[in-house]
């Protein structure tokens, strides 16, 4: 996109759609769309594609995990406002070098998630391609306690993440190091946690579910991006700002080792890497610790706060000398 940014490109989109149509609660500018069902609770629908050379490379991907992440990151979308996966649409655009083996591989990775979620293949597109094109579409329910958007944080909500952060990038960045051989893990199984963060990312469906139950969560978004991005558009939708701390982000005890192998900087892993696919998250603050109790007790889950929900706009980051950076929108551009 020469000349166009992919947040400016969104933004033309956003404009040439059309603003309401007759059931649409929601449309472009979150996780989800979403539209109403006919008395029933609300609807959540959401696509991505995936395209070889740009979100993977066949070589460092085997194909049943590559099947677990095309779904997964749309599950992730779902995990986002609160929802659980129900349907779900794929269409495949194919080169003719694919054999059968890799496709057999491909589809028990797919089958697999989709049905581990209580999900439904229902349909989809099959076409000859010079590239290989995974395009999902997933449709999905509101959670039993109501959709969560990107819209709702105040100031004063502290921020919180749904787990450790850059080890996705991190393991992208060592299958690159090691010429794209999927052995890679054999080589140095010491990073192996990193790889499968990149190449089997988990969608937090149950995680956002119990953050919508309890009713605590104003503001809530997935990390396909970074944190710097996507924190910044929970700040976009709300008309907030936010103070990011670098000292709270969380992330694995191998990640500082991986980074310094790379050659890398580890505070960039964590902010810009994307595809960590966790939840980050805006509570008020008197409800922060009631909340890591109830996670913990339901789903022993924990949850790590990084910052603060501020008057303004823009994500800054206090660094740690107390000085402070403008980070928004600094993570994965596609």
């Amino acid at each position: 996109m020469a000349g166009l940014s992919e947040r400016a490109l969104i933004a033309l989109i956003r404009e040439a759609s059309g603003a309401a149509a007759p059931g649409l609660l929601r449309g472009i500018g979150d996780d989800c769309a979403v539209f109403s069902n006919s008395g029933a609770g609300p609807w959540l629908i959401s696509t991505d594609s995936l395209v070889e050379g740009v979100h993977f490379d066949r070589r460092r991907h085997p194909p049943e995990l590559l099947g677990r992440k095309c779904i997964a990151v749309n599950f992730s979308d779902v995990a986002a406002m609160g929802g659980c996966p129900r349907f779900v649409l794929l269409s495949l655009c194919l080169p003719s070098d694919l054999n059968a083996d890799w496709m057999q591989r491909f589809f028990s990775g797919l089958s697999g998630i989709i049905a581990e979620y209580g999900a439904v293949l229902i349909g989809g597109d099959t076409v000859r391609s010079k590239e290989l094109i995974f395009s999902v579409t997933v449709i999905g329910e509101a959670g039993c306690g109501g959709i969560l958007y990107r819209s709702g944080a105040s100031p004063g909500d502290i921020i919180l993440v749904s787990g450790h952060l850059g080890s996705a990038a991190a393991g992208l960045a060592l299958l690159q190091k090691s010429g794209g051989d999927e052995l890679c893990g054999k080589q140095w199984p010491q990073w192996q946690a990193l790889l499968d963060a990149h190449l089997n990312p988990l969608p937090q469906v149950k995680l956002g579910q119990e953050l919508s139950a309890s009713g605590w969560v104003t503001a809530m978004q997935d990390i396909s991006d970074g944190l710097a991005t996507d924190l910044a558009h929970i700040c976009q939708e709300s008309g907030t700002g936010a103070i990011i701390h670098a000292r709270s982000l969380p992330s694995l005890p191998v990640l500082e080792a991986a980074a310094m192998f790379l050659g890398q900087e580890k505070l960039d892993l964590l902010l810009r890497g994307g595809e960590d696919y966790q939840l980050v998250f805006t509570v008020p603050p008197h409800r922060v610790e009631e909340l890591r109790a109830r996670l913990v007790s339901s789903l022993n889950q924990q949850i790590f706060a990084v910052g603060v929900i501020t008057e303004g706009s823009g994500v800054l980051l206090e660094n740690q000398d107390g000085s402070r950076t403008d980070i928004s929108f600094q993570g994965y551009e596609h």
